[in-house]
């Protein structure tokens, strides 16, 4: 059970039999509904309505954390609820609240993210749902978006996800800032401006005055659980727990006066802030950023005074990462397709270069990889980053956890990340403190705005299919663009040269249209998502007096999420093959083909020659620099995309791009015709900038090398490369020592990132028919892990369809 990595224990302090029953019981966890957050909500809005939303929002908060269940998990040592029961999502109706209604008979029918319900949880919400009425987030983002936008999404080359209907997460708090002042410090300062300064507008003042209220909150929530722990620990009969609980209930009465003082209160601070934040708003991607760098000074006094052991600590860690999983969100199922499995994207990274360039590994560093190894759940989605420095020792501890396979850690390059987070115009030393967030999303810890990826998905492999029809879309009223001067189903190009300017164009016009569409959702959040708690934890908020969506954080920088690159690149590299080089086809043979499918003997001969055209993946320089192309049509649109906090305070404001675009690959394969790879009709795409589903023949040096001739030092936003091995080519000390060196040979070839499944069809099959055998199955989906056995089965069937590869 233990000593699985290199950490070998030398007492008996840390109780491993209870890390493995609290892991199994979130092995079985089920997913309810809670309807108290939204009824606290519903009577605190209605005896506020007229004040300034800030405040509003944080006397809702106040009155939620006042009101809502709390409870403690029994034998935990880190504890906090966000709803009224483990694994529970509570309801947000401020954001939305009509698919809610829509969807109350359906949650426990779906194919995936399931839900349980009671009838009285429906009647609650129905109940409520009158009040919100005109109300929402979603209502205004519907009101105010543009015709063309609905004709877009319509046409299915857009979709505006979650974020149009909920809050917005994506951020990474600045914790050492935190940890240092912890929430009366952070009220403190609120106060102090109030006091002290000059001329401050109302806005201004109404921040800080739903800040003091959020932070004074979050102090009456911990003494609710200090006296929690203490009423629980006088009836507690027996003596280690009823210890643990004394110990509780005066941590709790400590972070409600104080900052941390020792490392179980420090790691109690970082899970109770991100808890909070999820109370707050129904944002997901609210990440640890680098955990083992500022827990690591309170470990090391912890140890050095003899306070605790490693042991302890580790089972501190395993409590506190157990305990992650405990927190849960729903979405629309329409929305639930884009990312399948419960996933929060709560990301902690370990090790890396320190501002300084050293090496910032620690002890603290193997503890987070052995605590991954005792739980194995989905949440923390846990990160290595390594360079020149990085001891091998670490990464074969990396290593040795993905050989588990379950997925995790996924590994980030400093060579590559430092120099593309440079591209933003940040210096070398901030760079360097990059980390990752949500997916696979980077940021600066502590000095990002909300998310770092945008909010609205543009399918590139629709875009093909319009390329395909002159720009047109034969089951749409939709004709944006004119090509040629015609329109219509005819293809007309007469080069190869043409087809690729068709998709530059239809790119940037579509681009243009998700731009908007993100603006629009912006500036429905800056109501909406008034997150006074949420905002003072990242740099200049609290300086400037503003929200993070009015521009109160240092740096502001957005992604778009751009699904199918590789569809694309290896559809033109068989038009340019087939057509224009070799001419073994005309267009017109091409589209016909494709619009029926490949079906018929004539069909199925086309298929052929498009599946035997170069893939990326393999190799290939043919197809391989026109995936590359791909990627530097849509960067060198970046320019002129603008965020709507442009000189409103924060530095940038601009847009980069990332391959980080969660399980969207299989519902926007839906979407899209039978493409000129040979892909069929509804199939999926290709996830991040992995090669297509089953195209890469030639080996995992084959796809590296492929990857490696990205713009990756570009990617600001996050590039997702996902792998997966065969069990087999793990095995055994020299297999672990070829992997880890296959691992660490990506900072020669120019990989931003890698993870990895380690898992053969053969099982994941199995555990497809078979689920109640696989309880604890857990995969890389995308840029995060889930149990198999939560995942809609057309995103199992792309799990199963990744090649299976072996060193």
């Amino acid at each position: 059970m233990y000593g699985l990595l290199s950490f070998q224990p030398t007492n008996e302090e840390c109780n491993f039999e209870r890390i493995e029953q609290a892991r199994d019981k979130m092995y079985k966890r089920v997913a309810t509904i809670c309807p108290e957050r939204a009824e606290i909500i519903t009577e605190s809005f209605k005896r506020t309505e007229g004040e300034p939303i800030v405040v509003r929002r944080a006397k809702a908060f106040a009155d939620i954390l006042d009101q809502m269940s709390i409870y403690i998990e029994p034998n935990m040592l880190i504890i906090g609820n966000q709803a009224s029961s483990n694994f529970a999502a509570p309801i947000f109706p401020e954001y939305s609240i009509k698919w809610i209604i829509d969807e109350l008979d359906d949650f426990d029918k779906r194919s995936g993210d399931s839900f349980q319900i009671t009838e009285d949880a429906k009647s609650r919400l129905k109940k409520i749902a009158p009040y919100w009425e005109g109300k929402t987030h979603q209502e205004e983002v519907l009101e105010n978006l543009a015709g063309i936008n609905f004709l877009a999404e319509q046409q299915n080359v857009l979709h505006r996800g979650g974020i149009s209907m909920s809050g917005d997460g994506h951020i990474i708090p600045n914790y050492d800032f935190v940890l240092e002042e912890g929430f009366k410090g952070m009220a403190n300062i609120a106060q102090s401006h109030l006091d002290n300064d000059a001329d401050l507008t109302q806005d201004q003042i109404d921040y800080y005055k739903a800040a003091i209220i959020s932070m004074e909150a979050a102090m009456n929530f911990c003494n609710r659980f200090a006296s929690l722990a203490q009423e629980e620990a006088s009836q507690e009969k027996e003596d280690n727990r009823k210890a643990e609980l004394t110990t509780m209930s005066e941590m709790f009465a400590s972070l409600a006066k104080t900052a941390p003082k020792n490392f179980l209160e420090a790691v109690e601070m970082v899970y109770l802030t991100h808890l909070l934040m999820m109370i707050e708003s129904n944002g997901h991607s609210f990440s640890f950023g680098r955990f083992d760098q500022y827990v690591y000074p309170y470990y090391e006094k912890d140890i050095r005074e003899k306070n605790i052991s490693q042991e302890k600590a580790l089972e501190i860690l395993s409590h506190f990462y157990i305990m992650t999983n405990s927190i849960n969100k729903v979405r629309p199922w329409g929305h639930t397709q884009y990312s399948g499995g419960y996933p929060l994207y709560s990301n902690l990274m370990l090790g890396g270069m320190k501002p300084d360039g050293t090496d910032g590994t620690n002890d603290l560093s193997y503890l987070g990889l052995e605590a991954m190894a005792l739980t194995g759940l989905p949440e923390p989605n846990l990160s290595v980053r390594f360079f020149e420095k990085t001891k091998h020792e670490f990464m074969k501890d990396a290593a040795k956890l993905i050989r588990k396979g379950f997925g995790m850690p996924s590994i980030f390059c400093d060579e590559v990340c430092i120099p593309a987070m440079m591209t933003l115009g940040l210096s070398e030393e901030v760079a360097r403190e990059y980390a990752s967030m949500g997916c696979v999303e980077t940021a600066i810890p502590g000095r990002w705005g909300h998310r770092a990826t945008g909010m609205t998905y543009v399918n590139f492999g629709k875009i093909m299919e319009l390329v395909m029809h002159n720009g047109y879309d034969p089951e749409s009223d939709l004709q944006l663009v004119k090509l040629n001067g015609k329109e219509g189903p005819e293809i007309t190009y007469e080069s190869y040269d043409e087809v690729y300017a068709a998709w530059e164009k239809l790119l940037e016009y579509y681009s243009k249209l998700a731009i908007d569409c993100d603006l629009v959702c912006d500036r429905s959040l800056k109501y909406h998502d008034a997150d006074a708690f949420a905002s003072s934890m990242v740099n200049d908020c609290l300086a400037k007096g503003k929200t993070l969506k009015n521009g109160g954080s240092e740096y502001d920088f957005v992604s778009s999420s751009n699904i199918g690159p590789s569809v694309v690149g290896d559809s033109l590299a068989a038009i340019k093959k087939l057509v224009f080089d070799e001419k073994k086809l005309t267009l017109k043979e091409l589209q016909a083909a494709l619009d029926n499918n490949f079906e018929g003997l004539e069909g199925a001969q086309i298929r052929k020659l498009c599946k035997n055209a170069p893939k990326f993946g393999n190799d290939d320089d043919y197809v391989d620099e026109i995936v590359a192309n791909v990627y530097e049509s849509y960067l060198k649109l970046l320019p002129e995309f603008k965020t709507d906090r442009e000189g409103k305070g924060p530095i940038g404001c601009t847009y980069t791009m990332s391959t980080s675009n969660i399980t969207s690959y299989v519902p926007n394969g839906f979407d899209v015709g039978a493409t000129p790879d040979g892909r069929l009709a509804t199939m999926p795409l290709n996830e991040g900038c992995s090669p297509c589903l089953s195209a890469d023949k030639n080996g995992p040096t084959s796809v590296i090398n492929s990857v490696s001739k990205l713009p990756n030092k570009k990617m600001a936003g996050g590039q997702l490369l996902n792998m997966r091995f065969s069990p087999d080519s793990l095995e055994g000390e020299d297999n672990l020592e070829k992997f880890t060196t296959f691992m660490e040979a990506g900072r020669y070839k120019n990989i931003f990132h890698n993870q990895f499944n380690i898992m053969d069809s053969k099982t994941l099959r199995d555990a497809k028919e078979n689920p109640e055998d696989y309880p604890d199955l857990m995969v890389r989906v995308a840029g995060y892990c889930a149990l198999f056995s939560t995942l809609m089965p057309e995103a199992q069937d792309a799990i199963i369809a990744r090649t299976e590869l072996a060193l």
